[in-house]
């Protein structure tokens, strides 16, 4: 029998709650909500259930699509681009958490079938500039590079998993490890750990995709980077990890390369922290296509949404 999903939704709590999902019954968070007798949400801030009760009659709060200029675009590699782009004010803040994605499309596309999600590379708080890396492969991104605006459907927040894990870290020793395109996302996670006053060291694995870009910023946080790579080379990272005390790993790879580092960690300490980014297929964004959906524990997660433990999710996953 498959046992109910209480997962911790990205947005749970926001202002983008209760969602079209509360409002169907299939709820992620709330058990009441999807007809269940009992409430098991464990859930400490405000209830969804309630919420949802007391706003039937208010039309669902849905994120807007923005006309937004895009004020740069260079190709910093064969087939990799920066994109600077000026987005409205409110959306800048929200950009800043780890784990925060857009969808973007080319301005002339009017259906939503042309929304490519898009991790946030930084943001410029101060003059309200989105940074995103695009890779044209398909029909949703090769436009991309060539707009002079484009169309952002946004905040999204569930590009981590581990995000508990990200933001609790006060005072620690922590390690980010990169590996390939996926480190794009890396810079949110290393900024909060830097604000939590954390210590941070980057490895970056010299066998995979290197963006010099991503090195500079690093670097102008104050942070150090060391290289490293799985075949001849993991003995540093290991040597690091266990001579360090270290508190919390965020792998920053492909789902391989994190079960790899995982798998290091845990023969060292299976307490320390852990988490990854969420590299899976994501249509919608609102938990409502399905295209995100796994079974992990004999559950049904809609992984656009549900929010999760990196361990538990590599250690899981089948």
């Amino acid at each position: 029998m498959e046992r109910a999903n209480n997962q911790f939704c990205a947005d749970a709590g926001g202002k983008y709650c209760p969602c079209h999902l509360a409002h169907s019954g299939d709820c992620i968070k709330c058990s009441l909500i999807r007809g269940e007798k009992t409430c098991e949400c464990k859930w400490q801030g405000v209830c969804i259930y309630n919420e949802l009760n007391h706003n039937k009659v208010v039309p669902v709060q849905e994120r807007k699509e923005v006309l937004c200029k895009v004020i740069e675009t260079r190709e910093m590699e064969t087939n990799i681009y920066l994109l600077k782009i000026k987005i409205p004010s409110y959306l800048s803040r929200d950009l800043c958490e780890p784990g925060a994605y857009v969808f973007m499309k080319e301005q002339s596309r009017e259906s939503g079938y042309f929304n490519a999600p898009i991790s946030v590379m930084d943001v410029d708080e101060e003059n309200n500039i989105l940074e995103v890396v695009v890779v044209p492969r398909g029909i949703k991104t090769k436009p991309l590079v060539s707009c002079e605006e484009v169309i952002i459907k946004a905040p999204y927040f569930n590009g981590i998993f581990g995000l508990k894990e990200i933001k609790s870290n006060l005072n620690n020793k922590c390690v980010v490890i990169l590996d390939g395109l996926s480190q794009v996302n890396s810079l949110k996670v290393i900024k909060r750990l830097i604000r939590n006053d954390n210590e941070v060291q980057v490895f970056i694995n010299e066998d995979g995709k290197r963006l010099e870009i991503i090195e500079e910023k690093i670097k102008d946080l104050g942070v150090n980077i060391q290289l490293f790579n799985l075949h001849d080379k993991e003995e540093i990272l290991i040597n690091y990890i266990r001579n360090n005390n270290i508190s919390f790993v965020y792998s920053c790879g492909l789902i391989y390369f994190n079960k790899h580092i995982l798998q290091l960690v845990d023969n060292i300490d299976e307490n320390i922290k852990f988490a990854i980014p969420n590299n899976n297929l994501i249509c919608c964004g609102e938990g409502i296509c399905g295209a995100c959906t796994i079974r992990l524990n004999n559950c049904r997660i809609k992984t656009c949404k549900a929010q999760m433990n990196g361990r538990e999710f590599l250690s899981n996953l089948k």
